[in-house]
């Protein structure tokens, strides 16, 4: 009876334990530098006006969101296109944008330097690792590759 009540307790404090645990060394919250939210929702047409995103690693620039809108063609058959806010999380107050680096296949911001991943939108270096790029969503219609970019 007293191995059955001890490992009962043992048990216990271990199924206590290892929720706090996982809590403690989890990764920490994902920032986007609290730019605010503006209502995005526009029509991408890769067919036409848009054909600059027919190649893998395409990219346009669009005028919405906070600071404009950068939508990239990753080219993966589960996520083809994806699309994020150009408004840098690290310096955006400062009017810091992200912009296309075809070299080194990021997202960099234009004056503080940071650096995102074209795929992701999360930082890529140890200054901005808790730091992530705004995703919008994007949601294909039609059989002409036409896709809605919007929050």
């Amino acid at each position: 009876m007293f191995i059955f009540v001890d490992m009962l307790m043992r048990f216990s404090i271990f199924s206590a334990m290892v929720p706090l645990s996982l809590w403690m060394t989890s990764c920490g919250e994902i920032s986007h530098g609290n730019i605010p939210e503006k209502t995005v929702n526009f029509t991408v047409r890769p067919y036409s006006m848009d054909n600059v995103l027919l190649a893998t690693g395409g990219y346009k620039y669009f005028p919405y969101g906070y600071m404009g809108v950068v939508v990239y063609h990753i080219g993966d058959m589960d996520e083809e296109y994806v699309a994020f806010e150009q408004a840098c999380p690290l310096d955006w107050e400062n009017g810091c944008f992200v912009e296309y680096d075809k070299e080194q296949d990021v997202l960099t911001g234009k004056t503080c330097k940071g650096r995102f991943s074209s795929f992701t939108g999360y930082g890529r270096d140890k200054k901005n690792s808790g730091y992530a790029l705004r995703k919008y969503h994007i949601s294909y219609f039609g059989t002409n590759g036409e896709f809605q970019v919007s929050n």
